[in-house]
């Protein structure tokens, strides 16, 4: 008995050891956190002659007051910058922008990359090979691609956010455009490089250039580029074509259809929500073909038709109208993506994951059977359960009065 007293006895005594060992434990790493310049957005493009414009932006430490809070007055000058440079490839501008800073950069905060057109086009697999290289690189970062030169975003006044990274991500955060990342990109890279990306836009703002010229652009979501083999095609989504890409990929938080009623032809829209997407590949008689089946829930938002909510005849007059009206949409950009040979919802990962056999047999020449051959079936069904406060329009009821 006494030896197991012993030996709870050393145990005690060496976990309490242990214990005090854990409040003299210093830093992992000997970088201090003010020797960093964390990057929060990437922008990338090709210039005329071929070569690599790489700009970071990074957070200003001496201009993020924590004072501004208690009333100093508002900041004039920006809390952020960007730095840029040319080189031959990716490696060598990141090596000449870090040796004229007076930190050390880190991307363990990046959260946008923006792509130019010339690099887009080119193909950005130089762009995944260097991320894959770096750890600290969040897989979460998303990827923007523009037609315009990439130094224009930094016209951008920025009005809601303190920084250019927030404005990016909360255009997916809204779901107003698709939400695609880094990890997205790679995994496609792994079967044919086919993505969409979204895509943004720029143009003059009179009204603001007055009060900054030297920040005198909007900016925007323009739709989608579409890739194929890793690199953009000539062919994008606009942006009511993008709406039914979100659609599709179930990233879609709410939408607004507006249809013609039934009964006299005016306006009537609606507002969907719940959008719920499956996409199914199915085998019949040796035959592959694929289904796409949608379902969601919709509310009238307005109607300035003489229709009335409350027969149900006419309930589902209107969801058959708001079922074609998006599978019309959703074909739209099916069609799209397949002129573009770009099987950019990776119905090549269905395909494999439930018949293994169908797709070794065809993997070879997918991407013309996708683009000529392959039977997309749509299904969309759109239940209205909400017709609002009245069951007629308002204008109807003023008349019905008079």
């Amino acid at each position: 008995m006494s030896f197991l007293n012993k030996q709870r006895r050393f145990l005690a005594i060496v976990l309490l050891i242990l214990l005090l060992f854990t409040g003299v434990g210093g830093c992992w790493s000997s970088m201090e956190l003010n020797t960093r310049a964390f990057i929060q957005s990437v922008l990338i493009d090709r210039t005329e002659d071929g070569q690599i414009q790489l700009y970071v932006g990074v957070p200003l430490p001496n201009r993020m007051v924590p004072g501004q809070a208690g009333g100093s007055g508002p900041q004039t000058a920006e809390p952020f910058t960007f730095v840029g440079k040319k080189a031959e490839n990716i490696s060598q501008a990141f090596r000449l922008i870090q040796v004229d800073i007076s930190r050390s950069l880190s991307f363990g905060q990046t959260r946008v990359i923006v792509v130019g057109r010339r690099m887009a086009e080119h193909g950005i697999d130089e762009i995944i090979e260097f991320v894959n290289r770096q750890p600290a690189f969040r897989l979460s970062a998303n990827l923007y691609v523009t037609r315009n030169n990439v130094d224009e975003i930094m016209k951008i006044p920025l009005v809601f956010e303190r920084f250019l990274s927030d404005i990016l991500k909360r255009y997916v955060s809204t779901h107003v455009t698709l939400d695609t990342t880094v990890k997205d990109f790679k995994l496609a890279k792994y079967k044919g490089g086919d993505i969409l990306t979204p895509l943004l836009v720029f143009g003059k703002a009179s009204e603001i250039s007055a009060e900054n010229p030297k920040k005198n652009m909007w900016m925007g979501s323009g739709g989608a580029a579409i890739f194929s083999g890793g690199k953009m095609s000539g062919i994008t989504l606009n942006r009511k074509e993008m709406q039914g890409a979100l659609w599709i990929s179930s990233q879609l938080k709410t939408s607004i259809i507006t249809i013609r009623s039934p009964t006299d032809g005016k306006e009537i829209s609606c507002t969907t929500e719940g959008v719920s997407t499956s996409i199914k590949p199915i085998i019949k008689n040796g035959q592959i073909s694929f289904k796409i089946k949608s379902k969601a829930k919709a509310h009238v938002l307005s109607s300035m038709s003489d229709i009335d909510f409350k027969d149900p005849e006419v309930i589902l007059q209107v969801e058959k109208i708001l079922d074609k009206d998006t599978e019309r949409r959703l074909r739209l950009v099916i069609d799209k993506t397949r002129q573009a040979q770009s099987d950019s919802f990776l119905m090549s990962q269905y395909l494999d994951w439930r018949y293994p056999k169908a797709w070794n047999s065809i993997k070879d020449r997918w991407k013309s059977y996708y683009a000529t051959e392959l039977p997309i079936e749509i299904d969309v069904s759109i239940r209205l359960n909400r017709t609002g406060g009245v069951y007629r329009s308002i204008k109807q009821e003023t008349e019905k009065i008079k």
